[in-house]
């Protein structure tokens, strides 16, 4: 039974998935992440893990629970991305809701996603 307008059912289920994408990691992709991390650590290259806008970083770094954290740098998109569409829009950052809770970015947003990026890099290997 789907109910138009039910704010609080779209928040619950909304909770739902957040709760869900915590706890979740697709065995694919922890393999990839791991076998990345195993080629850029034989030639001493520093992992930059990258969390999707809107989205938590502890996922992410649950990925690598027990491995040493020191060679990755994580860049957490959530705040960021949060604090842009509260200020602006959803619509001036995202064109689309590809992942749910966020989409494919717009130019806005490909370069809020760059220069955070960008930023992390440069604090974490040169540290400005």
């Amino acid at each position: 039974y789907y109910e138009m307008g039910n704010n609080e059912l779209s928040k619950a289920y909304a909770e739902k998935a957040k709760s869900i994408r915590k706890e979740y990691r697709s065995p694919i992709t922890v393999n990839n992440y791991h076998t990345l991390k195993q080629i850029l650590d034989k030639r001493k290259i520093k992992l930059v893990s990258v969390q999707y806008p809107m989205r938590d970083i502890i996922p992410l770094k649950k990925i690598f629970i027990g491995e040493t954290e020191n060679n990755i740098i994580f860049v957490d998109n959530e705040k960021i991305f949060k604090d842009a569409i509260r200020e602006k829009s959803y619509k001036e950052y995202f064109i689309d809701m590809f992942g749910g809770d966020f989409g494919h970015c717009t130019a806005k947003g490909n370069r809020l996603l760059a220069e955070n990026i960008a930023n992390a890099i440069l604090k974490e290997v040169f540290n400005k």
